[in-house]
């Protein structure tokens, strides 16, 4: 085979390579509102929104349970004080299936972990408290294989 029939068959394999590469990005971000979600690098993140139904302060987290047009989600936060009644939509998280937590002796067969929220509706937090995370403690880690799942 002459040079330029290998230059060729190069040229053409760089740049089928180059669009397979490029042409299928992971999304970065996920979901719609409390919904599906999306995959990034193969963790499933979701962006969770609605009203507080329950929420329970343990292991330096606030798990809170949130409505949405009657689908409810748990959401784990950094420690933060939020009340029931409140609407609050919660920072895009990382979703975890079957997760076990030993401070509360309980396993959530869904839950997302999240950065923190914002306050969209309802009573702000008595004089000296705020919504903000208290000693906020480190999110769970995905697994050192992550890529393999």
């Amino acid at each position: 085979m002459n040079a330029n029939k290998r230059l060729n068959y190069f040229r053409t394999g760089l740049v089928l390579a180059t669009f397979l590469f490029l042409g299928s990005p992971f999304p970065a971000n996920s979901s719609p509102v409390n919904g599906g979600g999306g995959r990034a690098g193969g963790i499933t993140m979701m962006t969770v929104s609605g009203k507080v139904v329950q929420t329970i302060d343990s292991g330096g987290y606030t798990y809170v349970l949130i409505d949405k047009d009657g689908a409810q989600t748990w959401v784990a936060l950094p420690k933060s004080r939020i009340t029931v009644g409140n609407e609050i939509s919660c920072q895009p998280g990382m979703v975890m299936r079957n997760f076990r937590s030993t401070s509360l002796s309980r396993t959530f067969e869904q839950i997302v972990f999240s950065g923190g929220f914002s306050l969209i509706s309802g009573d702000a937090p008595a004089t000296g408290e705020s919504t903000t995370q208290d000693n906020a403690p480190e999110l769970p880690k995905p697994p050192e294989n992550w890529k393999n799942f």
